[in-house]
This record gives structure tokens, sequence and C-alpha cells, in this order.
């Protein structure tokens, strides 16, 4: 399924998008997050975003579709996406990911995978009427994810998950993890790990 408008995958578009730290997954109970892919398959890539960071929106729009082509399409992956709000910015870090959770946890995958890609195109002009158009032009209910970003009715859970993103030695975004084993994004494309993985 067909998530995002397919960009062209730059031969560096992995270089400068943020460095990683290699570590495990923390393992405390952390709260059940969107998947993609299969969700029981033997490769499990865990991302952490937040919605205000620029360096996420490059990751989501050069590096996402190839994964999602390549990898989830195809079910040869279970893809995560969650949640850690550096804050890049103190409101939109988290009432953006409020908003998602709100989609995610009353309409199910089919809405938080196209809001959370589609949401960064407004980054740098994020207002609670995007988050409400933006759900809405999507045919989801717009005015239950606005009410929750603001009133940031999911908080506790975004902090759950951005305490197991500290607790598996997140120290920036986006953080890519192939199973347990973070990616070294100045070093190594994410589907370069992957392919290691899947071997």
């Amino acid at each position: 399924m067909k998530l995002t408008r397919r960009t062209v995958l730059g031969t560096a578009a992995a270089v400068g998008i943020g460095t990683g730290v290699a570590g495990c997954l923390g393992s405390e109970d952390p709260p059940e997050p969107p998947v993609l892919g299969d969700p029981d398959a033997d490769v499990t890539v865990t991302v952490f975003e937040d919605f205000s960071c620029p360096s996420c929106r490059q990751y989501k729009q050069q590096l996402f579709p190839d994964i999602e082509a390549t990898y989830i399409e195809p079910e040869r992956i279970r893809y995560e996406q969650r949640n850690y709000p550096i804050p890049v910015d103190e409101t939109w870090s988290w009432a953006i990911a409020c908003a998602a959770r709100e989609l995610y946890e009353t309409e199910g995958n089919e809405a938080f995978w196209p809001f959370a890609t589609d949401i960064y195109d407004h980054l740098g002009s994020y207002s609670y009427e995007t988050i409400e158009t933006v759900a809405d032009d999507l045919g989801f209910d717009g005015a239950a994810a606005r009410e929750a970003a603001e009133e940031e009715s999911h908080r506790s859970v975004i902090e759950d998950d951005k305490s197991y993103g500290d607790s598996s030695g997140v120290e920036g975004t986006p953080a890519i993890f192939v199973d347990g084993e973070q990616v070294n994004l100045a070093e190594t494309r994410p589907s370069t790990a992957i392919d290691a993985a899947l071997e």
C-alpha cells in the first residue's frame, strides 16, 4: 500500500540526517507503536521521530519511500514509528505527536501513517487549524486530532515513548534501530543495515 508520494532517493541522502550511537533497545515496556509491514517479521525496524525536526522530515520524504517500497510493502520487515520529542519545538513536537496518536488510537494504522507523513509538508508553519485540515483532507476526524493536539491528551503515552527512547540510547532524531542496533546515519544507509539483518 502506497502511503506517501515517492521521491527520488539521492545517493547521499542519508548523510547529514543525524548521527547515532550503537546500542540495544531498552527493556522497559513501551506503548504499542503504529506498525507497517509484517507485524511478525523476523526483522524489526524502529524509528524515533520528532515531528518538529527538519531531519525527520528529510528522512520521511527522502529515505522512507524507498524503505516502504523495498521492505514494507513486500512485508519483509516489521516497521515501527515511535515518538521522541526532543523537543525541537516546545509546542508542536508534543502537539503533533498527540494528534497522530489520537488518530492511531481511534482510527488505526490507516489513519496514523498518512497523517504522520503529510503533516511534515507543513513543518515551520504548524497550527491547530493545519492539524485539523490535514486530518480532514485525508478523510479522518480532524476535529478530534486538533482537540488532542490542543489538550496534549496523549502526552503521557508520548512521554513513555520518549523514556523508552532514552533507555534505548536515543540522543537525537531520527533514530533508526534495526533489530535493536542503532544505525549511524552519518556512516550507514538504513537499507544497508536492513539488508544485513535480512541475510
